[in-house]
């Protein structure tokens, strides 16, 4: 078994069952229907001799988190602690006294915190939205006053729109916008006055000014298809 994790949550079948759970949970799915679905699943984990108590230990603190702990996962976990079913378990694999004594304690902390319903149930976690940036034009002009920022945008790995920025140090704002992945756009300062923008001709843009302004540095933008 390696190292002796005597800890109820310091295996891989409560980590899989559990996190699972959560995760279901977290997406707004019901508690219920959550545990219908983790049993079938699972089932195998559930079946198995060495699997199946640390199965029933990820579904029940999962179930107990989200108060919706049901009388007879309570009742195996019961039966699995008091009968030292679990311990019988550790002892065939090789654990020694002390780790027994200490599996123990946990086994009866645990069966106690799940025995006594909680107050209200888990607020459920938002998923973090997975921004990311594809920079495809980083473009100063010659006087080093503004600079032209093109970049493809992503959100939790897909694709959203493609947008031109041109910023000067202290504001500015898009100069254009369109929805189509993998295209071609590039660009050059002619002067500090003039900005060409060069791109495939298939791109069709939702947004694309011909002139920028800030603070009376005005710009003239053209574009050419290639």
């Amino acid at each position: 078994m390696g190292t002796w994790d005597t800890s109820i949550e310091g295996n891989d079948t409560f980590q899989d069952i559990y996190s699972n759970f959560m995760e279901r949970y977290n997406s707004g799915d019901d508690p219920r229907q959550i545990t219908e679905t983790i049993l079938s699943d699972f089932r195998e984990y559930f079946l198995d001799i060495d699997d199946r108590n640390n199965a029933l230990f990820g579904l029940s603190r999962a179930q107990w988190e989200t108060n919706s702990l049901d009388a007879e996962t309570l009742e195996q976990v019961k039966e699995i602690v008091r009968s030292g079913n679990d311990l019988k378990l550790w002892k065939g694999l090789g654990a020694d006294e002390a780790t027994l004594r200490k599996r123990k304690a946990r086994l009866e902390r645990f069966l106690k915190t799940i025995s006594a319903e909680r107050e209200k149930p888990k607020r459920r976690l938002k998923k973090k939205f997975e921004f990311e940036k594809k920079v495809l034009v980083k473009l100063p002009s010659p006087d080093g006053k503004k600079t032209l920022d093109i970049a493809e945008k992503y959100g939790d790995k897909k694709y959203m729109h493609t947008s031109g920025l041109l910023m000067w140090e202290n504001g500015g704002g898009s100069i254009l916008y369109f929805s189509q992945t993998d295209q071609n756009i590039s660009a050059t300062w002619l002067d500090n006055t003039l900005l060409v923008i060069t791109h495939d001709r298939d791109i069709v843009f939702s947004k694309k000014d011909e002139k920028a302004c800030f603070m009376g540095d005005e710009i003239i933008i053209q574009y050419k298809e290639k």
